[in-house]
């Protein structure tokens, strides 16, 4: 089996758990989920999300946390408003999506420390995907799903900026953190552990690279993270 067809093989069924079981359920039926007007009116939101200042309430109010939703959110109800997609499936998507991005994070990781068998693949990344942890936030704020989504694909980057020393994966990283942590630094921050940890083991247990690699790989992660990041950071 060729290598593309391992990851389809691999990415298959987890797709297929992630939408097909959200699309099914309470068709017709929209969740109270993290903002009202992402699904009443997207455009609206997104004309007044780059602002931190908001006239329209009161007499005049600073926002709290609307800037996140610059990015990824808001575009994302915004295309589905603009092509019509009904609000209710709009939103399975989005969870699913969330979903199917975490456990394709996993099997990413896994490819990533060399691990080729595809049932086994399959496995950790529903194991992960299918996290209870989903269903606290999925109907009501599943925007701090994000970071939960992007944890694997940050430890997964943290061990290809080691090995391969270029500056590819840190930017790919600090893309990464862009999306996930606009609205709620808090959650990535609690998820940046992970990478954390994982530079900490691959250096000291593993033995695979030295403190003078890790420090390289966190100048570049950090400074392309602090500058991709800088437009929800400011506020």
């Amino acid at each position: 089996m060729t290598a593309l067809r391992r990851r389809a093989a691999a990415l298959a069924p987890l797709a297929l758990v992630a939408y097909v079981p959200l699309l099914l359920t309470a068709p017709g039926r929209v969740a109270a989920d993290t903002k009202t007007y992402l699904y009443l009116d997207p455009s609206r939101l997104l004309s007044r999300a780059w602002s931190m200042w908001d006239p329209n309430v009161g007499l005049g109010t600073v926002t709290h946390q609307t800037i996140g939703y610059l990015w990824p959110m808001g575009p994302f109800f915004w295309l589905f408003e603009s092509l019509g997609v009904p609000d209710w499936v709009a939103q399975r998507v989005w969870v699913g999506s969330l979903m199917f991005a975490a456990g394709a994070g996993v099997a990413y990781l896994l490819r990533t420390l060399g691990v080729r068998h595809v049932p086994a693949i399959v496995a950790a990344a529903l194991v992960y995907e299918l996290s209870p942890y989903v269903l606290h936030y999925a109907a009501r704020i599943s925007v701090i799903l994000l970071p939960w989504a992007a944890l694997p694909w940050l430890v997964a980057l943290v061990q290809r900026s080691l090995e391969s020393r270029s500056w590819k994966h840190p930017a790919a990283f600090a893309l990464v953190v862009a999306t996930a942590g606009g609205v709620n630094a808090t959650a990535l921050v609690l998820a940046g552990l992970g990478p954390l940890v994982w530079l900490v083991f691959a250096v000291l247990v593993h033995g695979e690279a030295t403190w003078r690699d890790a420090g390289r790989a966190v100048v570049r992660i950090g400074a392309l993270t602090t500058l991709c990041s800088l437009w929800w950071i400011s506020g």
